[in-house]
């Protein structure tokens, strides 16, 4: 029953609540409410209130949602909550299952009920309150998202509006791994602040101690991997524990890596038709390529807007606001979308409350162009990448020209094919002297910056990040690196689209990776003598799950294979003498897990063996990126 007479929502969320504050003359905070799950399980809430209620529909108000594992009380859920409350709805932040106050286990990948069920039982429980006038909105970004979109599979009654910022569709294929390897640099990190955030940190003060002494020790992670069961500190929180080694050891595609929270992929048709989606992603993101998946598939199925914003940012809270990345700053256009909460509310005003405010009418993709920049040096001293937004009804963009970008035996990367007696290159990838991974879609803040670097980055090492092992040189000088590049560009180039590198390949090794990044590089200036080689996207392939492989499948020893490496899409404008590079490697190190090139079992091989890897580049077997170009009017914007 919605909106009929009765008590006011304060008063009835007075009686359910464990306590309540007056936040401001406007809200009231109800704490500790207690939802039941269809198995007993308690979920607990927080629920923010307009005080006085609205008077309309007997002070019944809309609903929005968000189910986090990361702790009903932070801070950037209170803000929004006020907000939301300001705004005219009834907002509850809930601890999922396991975490927080909430009963029950939290298993990530394999919780039972899924993330789904929960949420419709929490929704089903809320259309019971006379203060729900039966209409809902969703909001969260990453697992918050994930869990939205989980829910949204039942096809709750009531749905209007969903805002996901930057959840995946595939947590195997770009995610947790990434076509075949293990995302170390996401998955340790993860797993050691969900530890401390744990029902098991919270009531014990030695895990507490266990797992904050190892997260300060992240410097030494990487001479420590690969990491076994029972033998860090992570064993002090067996379930965390058991997510990050179920993540490591299941590389193929079981049924761990089906819950409907982490593998919306193949369950398009599920999704409720009459609901409008806002997604917010980044180019630096973990899930960049998901997005652009989702903008299309539901884009071509529901009958409200979906529409995607997709800026120049890391997989975080701030995104929307964001101005930099990395090493590189945007500029102020790059953080217009802010302040997030009114973005947020913008669309849930649109599709719940019914205002015309324009939210929605925009074209379906919104992208900043990188690149726009002059490269002076920031005061917080990043290089000035610059960038300009804008929109498209399509992805990949109409103007788009898929070009192949040949890679030459003399290191040139060009349109011209390569002749077909040009002879194949090679390099030994030695897994105990990886190449390290500098930047790209890693982490959403620099909490362990000797361990892992989030955004586009300097290709160079640095001292104080472990995987360097005290060097200071360009990765470009290593002799594990096959570096491809152009000559100075003599006008500026745009690429905007999805990006992938086709391989011809042979390994010594029954199993082994290569990797592909795609550089910006500045020349030397005044503020960066030695220029900026700046990564914008990179892509790893595990042989042993090419072709997207569902098993893995060794490959035969001195045999030539043809592959291709799927990097994250980029905006981005190459400018007038710069130049356009492509390295290929082994390796992306801690980043991602080291291939130990024996063929043995994910997360448990006894040793390692040196690779020698050929690449070919002749004209029957021309490796290349495809590089998604845009025409350039004389104004030096997209024609």
């Amino acid at each position: 029953m919605h909106g009929g007479p009765g008590a006011s929502p304060a008063d009835a969320l007075r009686r359910i609540a464990a306590g309540v504050q007056q936040i401001d003359i406007g809200v009231l905070l109800f704490i500790g409410i207690d939802v039941s799950m269809r198995d007993g399980t308690l979920l607990t809430a927080n629920v923010y209130c307009p005080a006085p209620p609205g008077e309309a529909a007997g002070g019944a108000l809309p609903v929005v949602l968000e189910r986090t594992p990361y702790g009903r009380a932070s801070a950037r859920f209170h803000d929004f909550g006020l907000a939301a409350a300001r705004a005219g709805y009834v907002f509850m932040i809930q601890d999922v299952r396991g975490r927080g106050d909430s009963g029950g286990r939290f298993h990530m990948m394999t919780n039972v009920p899924d993330e789904g069920v929960d949420g419709i039982d929490t929704w089903n429980w809320l259309l019971a309150q006379p203060w729900c006038d039966g209409r809902l909105a969703t909001v969260g970004g990453s697992f918050s998202a994930a869990n939205q979109q989980a829910m949204a599979l039942h096809r709750p009654a009531g749905l209007r509006a969903q805002v996901l910022r930057d959840a995946g569709t595939n947590y195997r294929q770009r995610m947790f791994r990434y076509h075949g390897a293990f995302n170390v640099g996401v998955a340790l990190p993860w797993a050691i602040e969900h530890g401390l955030q744990s029902p098991q940190a919270r009531d014990d003060a030695g895990v507490r101690d266990a797992l904050t002494a190892m997260r300060e020790r992240s410097a030494q992670w990487a001479d420590e991997l690969p990491l076994r069961r029972g033998q860090s500190a992570l064993a002090s929180a067996p379930d965390y524990e058991d997510v990050y080694f179920a993540m490591l050891e299941t590389a193929d595609d079981t049924s761990y890596w089906h819950n409907p929270t982490v593998r919306l992929e193949g369950r398009w048709d599920d999704y409720p038709d009459d609901v409008a989606v806002l997604m917010v992603s980044g180019w630096f993101a973990h899930h960049a390529n998901a997005n652009l998946d989702k903008l299309r598939e539901l884009g071509r199925r529901l009958k409200q807007p979906v529409r995607l914003v997709m800026g120049p940012w890391v997989h975080s809270p701030a995104m929307l606001e964001a101005t930099s990345a990395g090493e590189a700053e945007f500029g102020p256009a790059a953080g217009q979308h802010g302040p997030i909460h009114a973005a947020w509310l913008a669309w849930l005003d649109r599709f719940v409350l019914g205002h015309e405010n324009g939210a929605g009418d925009e074209p379906a993709l919104r992208y900043f162009v990188m690149g726009l920049g002059d490269g002076h040096k920031t005061a917080e001293g990043r290089v000035f990448h610059g960038g300009q937004w804008r929109e498209s009804a399509e992805w990949p963009l109409p103007s788009t020209l898929a070009t192949p970008y040949y890679l030459h035996a003399d290191g040139r990367l060009g349109i011209d094919r390569p002749s077909v007696g040009a002879a194949p290159l090679g390099y030994r990838y030695d897994p105990a002297d990886p190449c390290p991974g500098i930047g790209a879609s890693s982490l959403q803040s620099e909490t362990f910056p000797a361990f892992v670097l989030p955004g586009p980055r300097d290709q160079r090492c640095r001292p104080t990040l472990t995987a360097c092992r005290g060097s200071d040189r360009p990765l470009a000088e290593r002799a594990d690196v096959l570096v491809f590049q152009t000559e100075p560009l003599a006008q500026d180039c745009e690429v905007t689209g999805p990006l992938s590198v086709r391989l011809w390949v042979a390994s010594s090794a029954p199993d082994t990776d290569f990797t592909a990044k795609l550089l910006d590089i500045y020349p030397p200036s005044a503020d960066f003598p030695d220029g900026v080689a700046l990564l914008l996207s990179e892509g790893i392939l595990r042989m042993r799950y090419r072709d997207d492989r569902a098993t893995g499948e060794l490959i035969e020893p001195g045999r030539e294979y043809a592959v291709t490496v799927e990097l994250n899409p980029t905006s981005n404008v190459f400018k007038a003498g710069h130049r356009i590079r492509l390295d290929i490697s082994s390796s992306s190190f801690p980043e991602y897990d080291l291939n130990p090139n024996t063929g043995e079992a994910p997360g448990a091989h006894t040793h390692t063996q040196v690779a020698t890897q050929t690449l070919f580049v002749d004209g029957l077997r021309a490796s290349h990126i495809v590089l998604p170009l845009q025409p350039i009017s004389a104004e030096g914007i997209s024609a």
